[in-house]
């Protein structure tokens, strides 16, 4: 493992990221679960290296995205009702345009499928604890995918369908309570605010947001 990588790994686990508060739902919410064999189909989902992604859009396509979203707060600044239409390598390019969230590079892409938003994600999982006598997730790594169909509702942003899957394995029980699905949308919607250009903005006047034909939709009321 290059210097690069173990370093990327350092800053990602100390940097408390909100996939890491995803993963440690997934992972650990199956050990304490307390069955051996969630625990066995937990380890499943990790894999004993990184996934790799593709280099992150090129300037030229920064730029487009930027001056996109430029125009769009321009309208929400004059408190006008608003729609706009992104794609996945848009939302790629405004998340790591101009050094932003260089920690996640080689953890995280956006895509969409079918009606879903995608993260594809590579975790490190050097934070989790051993379990006596069970296979140890320390030099493993979750990759995975997050997949949720987002709504709003009472101004808020809500997760109306959820699905994760770590190397092509899934507990789909574990996903279905009303505890998850609000901790998954929690951090969805602190890491906005955080990582994403004008997160708070944005989440403050959204009205809507769907994917068709593999697009982002979203709409935004009046201010």
């Amino acid at each position: 493992m290059s210097l690069r990588k173990s370093r990327s790994q350092s800053g990602f686990c100390a940097g408390g990221c909100i996939l890491l508060a995803v993963v440690l739902v997934v992972l650990v919410g199956a050990v304490l679960w307390g069955a051996v064999s969630t625990y066995h189909g937990a380890y499943l989902m990790t894999s004993p290296r990184p996934s790799t992604f593709g280099p992150i859009p090129a300037v030229a396509e920064q730029d487009a995205a930027r001056e996109k979203l430029h125009t769009l707060l321009e309208t929400l600044q004059q408190r006008q009702t608003a729609e706009s239409t992104f794609t996945a390598e848009e939302l790629n390019a405004w998340f790591f345009g101009d050094g932003k969230n260089a920690d996640l590079v080689d953890h995280l892409r956006f895509r969409t499928t079918e009606d879903w938003i995608v993260a594809e994600v590579s975790v490190p999982l050097t934070f989790m604890a051993d379990v006596p006598l069970m296979p140890s997730f320390k030099n493993r790594f979750f990759n995975g995918k997050i997949a949720a169909r987002l709504s709003v509702e009472k101004n808020e942003l809500k997760i109306a369908g959820l699905d994760i899957e770590g190397n092509d394995h899934r507990l789909p029980w574990l996903f279905t309570g009303q505890g998850y699905r609000d901790t998954v949308q929690q951090t969805i919607d602190q890491g906005i605010r955080a990582r994403l250009p004008h997160g708070e903005v944005i989440l403050s006047r959204l009205e809507s947001v769907h994917v068709e034909n593999g697009q982002i939709v979203v709409r935004f009321r009046a201010g």
